[in-house]
């Protein structure tokens, strides 16, 4: 109930004020919720950093109030005929929603199976969505939705942190050839708890007694698998050529 008397008061506050005040303050809002979010981002050294989520964020709440002027504009002629033109405030609302997945693609990064991006992606819809909420004049939900979304961002990436999740690497280790070489290879790499979950063989090599061997493998702590490479690296028999991680 408090909420909805503040929601109110802010309202009434901002109404009193006139059209192109109100709309300042409501972009002032979008400013700063766009901002808020958009700094956890360049904190943590995202594609769509501080500005990107404050223009994302502005644009937003400035094609919400274009929307609602539409709506609520005298057209001339209007009535002429018995015809009359009417307006939805939404369907500019629902363009934006959709088109800013095309900027949140840009974010998104694939690099040989390594996908990056998506949460910073999810993030600009979001904040897109905030900034609609702020043109609509929205502003104790605006104001709450931003909170909630820098909590998820900032809070929970520690949270996860703390939560076992399996992570993944490509390994392409040269071993000599023999029979049972790719088992042996396998054999040796779970015995260290680090799970072969994709094994394949190239025998281009093995005119010099060598093969090499792509592994993909999956791992819950990093020391396992960091003392792997080390022996890897180390090893005369089975020996590490390249890795790189990948999403899954």
């Amino acid at each position: 109930m408090a909420l909805q008397e503040i929601d109110t008061a802010i309202s009434a506050w901002a109404t009193g004020l006139g059209t192109p005040v109100e709309h300042f303050v409501r972009l002032s809002l979008a400013v700063i919720c766009g901002g808020l979010v958009g700094l956890e981002r360049e904190i943590r050294g995202r594609q769509a950093g501080f500005r990107t989520n404050i223009l994302v964020c502005v644009g937003s709440a400035m094609v919400m109030i274009v929307s609602i002027s539409l709506a609520t504009a005298h057209w001339p002629g209007q009535g002429t005929y018995g015809v009359q033109i009417s307006t939805d405030p939404g369907r500019i609302a629902y363009g934006v929603m959709g088109g800013i997945g095309f900027l949140g693609a840009g974010t998104i990064i694939h690099n040989k199976g390594s996908i990056r991006g998506l949460t910073t992606a999810a993030a600009m819809w979001c904040v897109a969505a905030i900034g609609l909420g702020a043109g609509l004049g929205l502003y104790v939900t605006t104001i709450t939705a931003t909170l909630i979304v820098v909590c998820i961002l900032w809070v929970l990436n520690y949270i996860q942190a703390v939560v076992p999740h399996m992570r993944y690497r490509w390994l392409v280790v040269r071993i000599k050839w023999c029979p049972s070489c790719v088992a042996d290879a396998v054999k040796f790499i779970q015995s260290r708890q680090v799970t072969v979950i994709d094994t394949s063989i190239d025998r281009r090599e093995c005119a010099e007694g060598y093969a090499m061997l792509n592994m993909h493998v999956g791992f819950f702590r990093g020391d396992n698998y960091n003392k792997l490479e080390r022996e890897l690296a180390a090893s005369t028999e089975i020996e590490l050529m390249a890795t790189r991680e990948t999403a899954v």
